[in-house]
């Protein structure tokens, strides 16, 4: 790792139709860099990606955003990090 190495966590506000939230959300936890946070089944899911790019953060919504039974997908908060920040011990 070097000083120059980003983490993006981002979270996402995914609508499906009900019908299709267990296939949309069993797509997405297949992805490593992705989480099902939550999920509603009237056809909600929050979803946390890590990545080490924006662009990587991007290219998932546009893989999400067509799947079948997928209403919307939007960007609800986005952190970047530096790497070396993150694996940093926090003193209690």
């Amino acid at each position: 790792m070097n000083d120059t190495d980003q983490v993006h966590i981002a979270s996402l506000v995914v609508r499906t139709h009900p019908q299709a939230l267990e296939a949309v959300a069993e797509a997405i936890a297949g992805w490593a860099e992705a989480e099902i946070a939550a999920q509603d089944p009237q056809g909600k899911l929050v979803v946390v990606l890590e990545t080490s790019s924006e662009a990587q953060i991007l290219d998932r919504i546009d893989a999400i955003s067509p799947m079948p039974g997928v209403l919307s997908a939007n960007l609800v908060y986005h952190q970047s990090e530096s790497a070396k920040t993150l694996d940093e011990e926090i003193e209690p």
